[in-house]
């Protein structure tokens, strides 16, 4: 046999086992909450989705822990069973001996919590143990820096950690930065939350720094030496992360070198195929189709008119065009309907400007990251509590923190929504997620379309004002607006309370605060190396995207997976 056919035999077999063992074990979902004591410890509460086929026991690695000790051990799995927790655990043990037992197996510079598979198939397993000493206290702050997800066998699909403190609140006093992984990391209710974007590759971790004001907790793990020192060496290689390649990436990258091979010719137009075939998936998993152009228009308020959903489907698509951080021009429009704003004309300027109504019962309707939203505005306004132009744009110059943690909210929430709703689960739209999609193009086509809009709609006031909400969301409300005006100039004033004049003024003012939305949810620096939706990796711990490099000295560690 010739040496190239060979290699190329060669190839194919690697191939072949690399999508075999693709097909073993998998870990879907890892979701780590963190319960912060005073006193330093942790209880710690992981659940893992896992899909196994192989192996006899799952292990997680946790080296390098110091004064740091692993206690408590419980486990437990999707049918309800807890685990007997072996006070010795024996890796050499049978299959059928590790079953439904769990244990701290000891290493050369930690210990590996291990259970036994039990059962093939699509496993849940949610393991409990207290960690103590994981917060350090140093001679100016108080601190964790731990990593709480190991490099792994297999790739990772999504994982998350929470961290709280019960009866504290982490704001803008608790500053945050995370390393290892391509993700997020921000405050939410009193949380800090951190997360992927893009699966997990077996050589990423998650590393997560905070800093506390000083007597926060009340832990016995001292350590000499100030702040600073710790945050220069996590920031040490900081940067942004390399989007990773999936696992069918990899395999065509790697037919692609057998055709580099055999035609050096095809070789300029790699990067560019691969770029159709990755644009040509998502857009036929959005939409169901390649062809937009053939989706009919549509009436109907997509996602049954919640905001969030229909934000998050139409940033991810470039085929949509939106228009950054449309959705708090959405927002805003929403408040003034509800009443949770009011636009008041001036009788000496003759203009409109954006008032606060702190009682309103519009609050109701509002979600947190409206509110949240709202908040902002409100703070911003001054003791006048009207919001000016330059006030929002002087205010945001110095909250950049809390304006990257709100824009991670916003694509975090919609995200949560669908895949709760079951439209959207490990990266994939369902379905009916791709019939809710449709509509969004079908309702932007009906929108867009000026005969349409003039032959087609009534003259309702409640279906006007949702009109003019996902118009914002296009970014082609001030077209709607006068369209609308067009066929009745009286239903337009009742459904936006208000003349056009009136009405073009305000759609100005919330294009204008979305763009003020936009400049400062990205925090430039040297570590940053791309665009990016929700903006870049912050030196300052104000939060937003997690870099891939750094992270340096940092307790836990070591490595995890399945044998």
């Amino acid at each position: 046999m010739k040496q190239p056919f060979r290699n190329l035999i060669i190839l194919l077999a690697l191939l072949l086992q690399g999508l075999s063992a693709l097909a073993q074990n998998q870990v879907h979902d890892v979701d780590i909450t963190v319960e912060l004591a005073t006193d330093g410890s942790a209880l710690i509460r992981e659940v893992w989705d896992m899909t196994l086929s192989r192996g006899t026991e799952v292990y997680l690695g946790r080296e390098n822990l110091g004064d740091i000790k692993i206690l408590d051990l419980t486990v437990s799995d999707e049918t309800g069973v807890t685990y007997t927790t072996d006070r010795h655990w024996d890796t050499e043990r049978s299959f059928e001996r590790k079953k439904e037992h769990c244990g701290l197996n000891s290493i050369s510079n930690g210990y590996e919590i291990c259970w036994g598979i039990g059962d093939y198939g699509r496993r849940t397993y949610t393991v409990n143990y207290r960690l103590t000493n994981l917060v350090k206290s140093l001679d100016d702050y108080d601190m964790i820096h731990y990593q709480f997800y190991t490099p792994n066998d297999f790739r990772g699909e999504h994982v998350k950690v929470t961290i709280e403190k019960p009866g504290f609140v982490m704001d803008t006093l608790t500053r945050i930065w995370a390393f290892g992984y391509d993700g997020y990391i921000w405050r939410e209710d009193g949380k800090v939350i951190a997360e992927t974007e893009n699966p997990m590759e077996p050589s990423y971790s998650m590393i997560l720094l905070l800093r506390f004001d000083k007597g926060t907790f009340a832990s016995e793990s001292v350590q000499e030496r100030p702040f600073s020192v710790v945050l220069d060496r996590a920031l040490e290689g900081a940067d942004e992360p390399d989007v990773p390649m999936t696992r069918r990436e990899e395999i065509l990258y790697t037919i692609l070198g057998v055709v580099f091979f055999l035609g050096m010719i095809l070789l300029p137009f790699v990067p560019l195929i691969i770029r159709i075939v990755q644009k040509r998936k998502k857009k036929k998993n959005t939409f169901g189709t390649l062809n937009l152009s053939s989706i009919p228009w549509s009436r109907e308020v997509p996602y049954g008119g919640d905001i969030l959903m229909n934000y998050y489907v139409i940033s991810t698509s470039p085929d949509l065009k939106a228009k950054k951080n449309s959705v708090a021009s959405a927002m805003i429009l929403h408040m003034l309907q509800e009443g949770c704003l009011e636009a008041v004309k001036s009788l000496d300027t003759g203009k409109v400007d954006i008032y606060f109504k702190p009682d309103s019962q519009g609050f109701l309707k509002l979600d947190h990251v409206e509110e949240s939203l709202w908040k902002f505005m409100y703070e911003a306004s001054g003791k006048n509590h009207v919001l000016e132009e330059k006030e929002f744009s002087t205010w945001a110059k110095s909250h950049s923190g809390s304006l990257i943690s709100w824009t991670t909210r916003v694509t975090s929430s919609g995200k949560d929504r669908l895949s709760t709703r079951g439209y959207y689960t490990a990266g994939e739209y369902s379905a009916s997620g791709q019939v809710e999609n449709q509509k969004i193009v079908g309702f932007r086509s009906f929108l867009e379309d000026t005969t349409l809009i003039k032959q087609r709609t009534s003259p309702e006031v409640a279906l006007w004002r949702e009109y003019l909400i996902f118009a914002s969301l296009f970014g082609i409300a001030d077209k709607v607006a006068k369209e609308l005006k067009d066929i009745d100039p009286v239903v337009f004033e009742k459904a936006c309370s208000m003349g056009y004049t009136d009405m073009s003024r305000v759609i100005y003012l919330t294009n204008s605060y979305a763009d003020v939305l936009s400049r400062h949810s990205y925090v430039p620096s040297s570590s940053y190396s791309g665009g990016g939706s929700l903006g870049g990796f912050s030196r300052s711990g104000g939060g937003g995207h997690s870099s891939f490099g750094g992270g340096g000295g940092f307790s836990g560690g070591g490595h995890s997976g399945v044998r």
